[in-house]
């Protein structure tokens, strides 16, 4: 009977995921406050919110409530989208097709103001 060294749990991590270096960061009163008002915004810790920055070069805002209002409108819309799509598959296109050019251009609106809201 063949014992193996690990019997179970999470596989380890790839060299390029694991995070093995420490860096040591010194900031001045005016930099320390800016990152901490960029994490609490974020509403992520400061050590993540420097990895997106190095990463992508700005740091995205957690979801406000407004976001959620408008995802919520967009649940709703999608519904009606669906039904319509139901109904011209059903009917025929020619009826729906006014009504479901207003409703996707209502979601590719709000799907603009939340990506530039964020």
């Amino acid at each position: 009977m063949k014992h193996s060294k690990h019997t179970g749990g999470r596989p380890p991590l790839s060299k390029a995921r694991k995070q093995e270096y420490r860096i040591t960061l010194r900031l001045d009163t005016e930099h320390k406050l800016r990152l901490q008002a960029l994490a609490r915004a974020a509403g992520r810790p400061r050590t993540e919110v420097l990895r997106q920055l190095i990463a992508a070069g700005h740091v995205r805002e957690r979801l406000r409530r407004e976001h959620l209002d408008f995802m919520s409108q967009i649940k709703g819309m999608a519904r009606n989208l669906n039904q319509l799509t139901r109904l011209a598959h059903a009917k025929g296109l020619t009826g729906i097709v006014s009504k479901h050019a207003t409703i996707v251009a209502s979601i590719e609106a709000l799907l603009r103001n939340l990506r530039d809201d964020r």
